[in-house]
């Protein structure tokens, strides 16, 4: 008896096996078609539907059967006969698109999870030939959108609704700005809006409108650092034969002078680098590479761009002066074509020379900051452009202790940048804690995806020394960046809260086609995927797509007080955070 059912147990497993199998092979068999090959709305519909079957990374967590999606809309797009023809009836051809996007708008609003994911559809309408109509017709799809569809008016798309009130980010920056922060710590430098509170004392309030803080970021591999280069070889006596085979007399001339450019050139790097300001400035940024500490640093610009300006103008007067030289020579009427031809090639060799010394002693910089990348342009556009005050009053006082409490306030944030994480994140986590796990595709199928890898926080070198008591402010709008920043800092423990409404749920890792098949960024002229790369769960094994990370304390804004905030000042997330660290 135990024998039989042991059998009975293999073959209900090879059973199982053998109808997932077949479910595959209709997986593969539509893999087949090229995706760039849309001649009708069938072709459309199985570049989408496989397109998605091989890339889309929440198959595993959908309530809905993609084989279903399949068997249902596949007979209504091969229904459709007037894709890209000419010789069609436009009305009916307009008909036809309108349907195409109602069957699109039903498989996806509402089904898919992924809340980044969109899709584009250009259907094309040859047929219509009025100058009033379009010839084309271009809808998006999302999850989180309304549309609504008549035989009479065709299909219309509402765009992205929300369950809630939402807080604008400018009202609140603007009360906070002028109302709440005190001016002389105030920092705003899009996307960021930060400063100590004036009833709060050593309380942070910080507004990230958008991940975007890599782009405020001093870079200190930016800064130009010179070398010495006066035991670099000259040119070589053999190059100058040529041009005193023709002319010895004026081939010595040049060699004089090139040599004492080239000379110049080293005794201009010297002067550089043993200046009084030179020596401030390296020894500036040495202090802001340990410390992160910018006033010295930013001070020392200017003096040494300053003083290089000055110090290279010896070295431009012999420059442009050699030049002129060889110009005048070699628009002189008595100069032969050999010998314009030697001139050509001899000063080819001394302008490569010059950049190469330019080059090897750092004196140009390999970083693209103007259009001349000279060390004192370079110094001076570093000092225009880099966000010191920044630093200045936010990163340093959050590293030296004076922050005491923080209001992070992330309403409204779509997301951005992942490298954010790095940069900006992480100066609020204190220990190295799995904040959540990813995961992508690992080939074509369905459901070959890769195993969940967890996803760990890193404490920045400048950011808390300890724990303090966090209140994260989000909402509906909060999405991608912010909602893993959320998780990453939330991870860190119950001093850190989280505030408002759930957040859009949208924490799918983006990226742009990749090896691991995972995503899709396909255009072909009819559809365009923006499909993230990576899945995500949270550190309790929770898929967060389409639900969002949900708040400790729930403060939903009524529509009243989200239209008078500027009036009312009446901030109800606000206020719950003061509560919360107090």
């Amino acid at each position: 008896m135990k024998n039989f059912k042991y059998i009975l147990q293999i073959f209900i497993v090879v059973i199982s096996l053998y109808t997932l199998q077949s479910c595959r092979e209709d997986s593969l068999e539509i893999a087949e078609l090229d995706r760039t090959d849309v001649n009708n709305y069938s072709d459309l519909f199985n570049t989408f539907w496989d397109t998605m079957n091989n890339d889309y990374n929440y198959f595993n967590e959908q309530e809905e059967n993609w084989d279903d999606i399949y068997r249902k809309y596949s007979p209504k797009f091969k229904a459709l006969t007037t894709f890209n023809k000419t010789n069609v009836d436009p009305v009916l051809a307009e008909k036809e698109a309108d349907l195409t996007f109602k069957y699109f708008a039903e498989i996806i609003t509402n089904k898919i999870l992924d809340q980044h994911f969109n899709l584009t559809v250009k259907i094309p309408l040859p047929s219509v030939k009025s100058v009033d109509r379009k010839a084309s017709i271009v809808e998006v799809f999302f999850s989180k959108m309304t549309y609504k569809y008549t035989e009479e008016g065709g299909y219309v798309s509402f765009g992205k609704t929300y369950r809630n009130p939402v807080v604008k980010q400018s009202d609140v920056s603007s009360i906070m700005s002028l109302q709440k922060l005190k001016p002389e710590s105030v920092y705003y430098g899009k996307p960021i809006l930060a400063g100590f509170l004036k009833d709060a004392p050593g309380t942070m309030y910080i507004q990230l409108s958008e991940f975007d803080v890599v782009n405020l970021a001093i870079n200190d591999g930016a800064f130009p650092v010179l070398k010495d280069i006066s035991s670099l070889a000259g040119i070589n006596q053999s190059y100058f034969k040529g041009l005193s085979d023709l002319d010895n007399v004026f081939s010595t001339q040049v060699e004089n002078l090139i040599n004492d450019n080239l000379s110049e050139l080293k005794a201009l790097v010297s002067t550089i680098i043993t200046s009084n300001e030179y020596e401030n400035y390296i020894a500036a940024l040495d202090n802001f590479k340990s410390t992160e500490l910018v006033d010295d640093l930013e001070a020392s610009l200017i003096p040494l761009a300053g003083f290089t300006t000055k110090a290279k103008e010896n070295f431009n007067t012999k420059s442009k002066n050699f030049l002129s030289l060889l110009v005048a020579y070699y628009l002189n009427t008595t100069t032969t074509q050999a010998q314009k031809d030697a001139i050509d090639k001899l000063y080819g060799i001394y302008t490569n020379r010059i950049k190469s010394y330019q080059t090897i002693s750092g004196y140009i910089s390999s970083t693209k900051f103007t259009k001349s990348n000279d060390f004192d342009n370079v110094l001076n556009t570093i000092s225009q452009s880099y966000s010191f005050d920044l630093y200045r009053k936010v990163y340093n006082p959050i590293a030296n202790g004076e922050v005491k409490k923080i209001i992070l306030d992330l309403r409204s944030n779509g997301g951005g940048a992942i490298i954010d994480s790095r940069i900006f994140t992480e100066r609020f986590v204190t220990q190295q804690k799995t904040w959540g796990y990813q995961r992508t595709k690992e080939g074509n199928g369905r459901f070959n995806y890769s195993p969940w890898v967890p996803q760990e926080t890193t404490p920045h070198r400048f950011g808390l020394k300890q724990n303090v008591p966090i209140a994260i402010l989000i909402d509906e709008s909060s999405m991608s960046m912010s909602e893993m920043s959320t998780m990453m800092i939330k991870s860190q423990g119950n001093h850190v809260t989280i505030i408002g409404d759930n957040s859009a749920g949208g924490t799918a890792g983006l990226g742009g086609q990749d090896t691991f098949n995972g995503g899709n960024r396909l255009r072909n002229g009819y559809l365009s995927f923006y499909m993230p790369l990576m899945a995500l769960k949270d550190s309790n094994g929770k898929i967060v797509e389409a639900v969002g990370v949900t708040p400790d304390i729930k403060v939903i804004p009524t529509q009243e007080q989200v239209s008078e905030l500027q009036t009312t000042f009446i901030d109800p997330a606000y206020n719950a955070a003061l509560n919360a660290i107090k």
